[in-house]
């Protein structure tokens, strides 16, 4: 009796090694996304853009990293070509060394902005349990990048963005439009006649400068210019100045640059992409607000600066 109940054991365990090894089903991992179906979908289906979540591209040197017309990855032995996309659903055949598996994103709306992301592919059961198969492993990690590439605005949009509380409510206004080459001079001398006539007026200047800008033609700029102000009991507005105040205790989508003033508004573009992404309403204009005291920049000079946009 014990040896037909230890032989009937020993047939099971082989049985079950045989199933867990050889035969395969279909498994599958979910993360939740804050963002819209339609923005995650761009993200799973645009081959650039999986280079820069899926692993192990992810984390590679980008100078080796190969892509070959708008669907396939290649660093040294590892692969990733994009097979279908269909709907919400990206198929993916991976290869590392000398085995490839068909890895599937699928995209489920959970509300209106979030999405949930599903990763599915056949592996056996030993595979599963052991962690063997590298591919697996990656596409798992790759589910977790995705996630992370989403809430990383410096990855996504090459600057760290926030959402702040407005504080400087009111400000004294001007705008003008100048020559391209006139830009850096106007600057200077408008500035100095905003900070002149709060002084003046007692308005009591608050050291904040906020500027924004935008082509007028071919050859020229039109400047909006604006300094905190907390006083406006003795001051009358006409002319070229007047009052601008924003929502007390507002939001601003805020973010730190760091380049050149002549492409200050690379900046502002991809706030642009942020807000639209995250479904933000526009409240004003968007608006740089300089670090250093001076403000006459040549388009090459290096500056720092932080960058708002007022949003709903």
């Amino acid at each position: 009796m014990k040896k037909k109940i230890g032989f009937i054991f020993t047939a099971l365990i082989i049985a079950f090694a045989i199933y867990a090894t050889l035969f395969t089903s279909i498994y599958s991992k979910a993360i939740m996304i804050k963002m819209p179906v339609s923005r995650v979908q761009k993200e799973i289906s645009s081959i650039s853009s999986i280079s820069k979540w899926y692993m192990p591209f992810a984390i590679s040197d980008t100078a080796i990293i190969k892509i070959t017309g708008n669907n396939k990855l290649q660093y040294n032995t590892d692969s990733l070509l994009i097979t279908s996309i269909t709907g919400l659903t990206a198929n993916y055949l991976v290869s590392e060394k000398d085995i490839s598996k068909n890895i599937v994103f699928n995209i489920i709306a959970d509300t209106a902005g979030h999405s949930k992301v599903v990763l599915s592919y056949r592996s056996s059961l030993w595979n599963k349990w052991t962690g063997n198969n590298p591919i697996i492993a990656n596409a798992e990690k790759s589910l977790i990048q995705l996630k992370d590439y989403f809430e990383d605005t410096k990855k996504m949009y090459g600057y760290e963005m926030e959402v702040v509380e407005l504080t400087d409510t009111t400000f004294l206004f001007t705008s003008k439009v100048v020559s391209n080459s006139s830009k850096k001079a106007a600057l200077k001398s408008t500035y100095e006649s905003l900070i002149r006539y709060a002084r003046e007026k007692d308005m009591n200047y608050t050291d904040t400068k906020i500027f924004y800008a935008s082509p007028f033609g071919n050859d020229s700029t039109h400047l909006f210019m604006s300094i905190g102000i907390t006083n406006t009991a003795n001051a009358s507005f006409s002319g070229e100045y007047t009052l601008k105040k924003m929502p007390y205790k507002g939001h601003l989508l805020s973010a730190y640059y760091q380049g050149s003033f002549g492409n200050v508004n690379k900046v502002i573009n991809a706030m642009e992409r942020f807000k639209a992404d995250n479904e933000m309403t526009t409240m004003a204009i968007p608006f740089i607000k300089f670090i250093s005291e001076n403000v006459d920049f040549d388009d090459n000079q290096i500056i720092q600066a932080r960058a708002y946009y007022p949003v709903f």
